[in-house]
């Protein structure tokens, strides 16, 4: 834990992003891929606590949200998944919905992940209901649209040149009405060799 926070960049100071950080570690969720050659590794985790968010009305521009500059020091502090507890979705219940998102609304999420230099294959996947713009680091790296909660419609490797070693992921959801939904986690490949 004391390395993961000797790790950030001495110009990030929010309080959160150690919390969040530090909960998200990816100490314990090691898994070896068929290969036997490299391990996946969850660096942020599905019902992760940290995200700093704020709900919009749908048509609400805010301009440089998803970028690593922008100041959310004022946004609430919440927990994933995001959503309604009614709906048709398996997910939109007590036990799933750990911070309300409201129907007929977007919500911005942002979450800091800490990688190895040595990560490989950052991937990003998830649940949205109704559609998504995924950024990482300020780039759009996946537009979803997926209707009714359909389960990993968010899934997208991050390009290699988009990676630094304190990453700023972000998330626009937008709701089509009747109930909300959002939850993802970011895993990376780690080779063997760095153990």
């Amino acid at each position: 834990m004391n390395r993961l926070r000797n790790l950030l960049p001495a110009g990030i100071a929010a309080g959160a992003l150690v919390t969040g950080m530090a909960l998200a570690a990816p100490a314990a969720t090691a898994a070896q891929t068929a290969s036997g050659r490299a391990n996946v590794v969850t660096a942020l985790d599905y019902n992760s606590t940290g995200w700093t968010y704020r709900q919009v009305p749908l048509t609400t521009q805010v301009p440089d949200f998803a970028d690593r500059g922008f100041d959310d020091s004022g946004w609430p502090l919440g927990q994933a998944g995001f959503g309604t507890t009614n709906g048709t979705c398996s997910w939109n219940n007590e036990n799933t919905v750990k911070t309300p998102w409201a129907v007929d609304t977007d919500i911005l999420v942002r979450h800091w992940i800490h990688l190895p230099r040595d990560a490989q294959q950052v991937r990003i996947q998830g649940t949205v209901d109704n559609d998504a713009q995924v950024y990482f680091n300020g780039h759009l790296v996946q537009s979803v649209k997926s209707g009714k909660c359909a389960a990993g419609a968010i899934d997208v490797v991050v390009p290699v040149a988009d990676l630094d070693c304190c990453n700023l992921i972000a998330v626009r959801g937008h709701d089509g009405g009747v109930a909300t939904y959002l939850n993802l986690r970011v895993t990376y490949v780690k080779p063997t060799n760095a153990f």
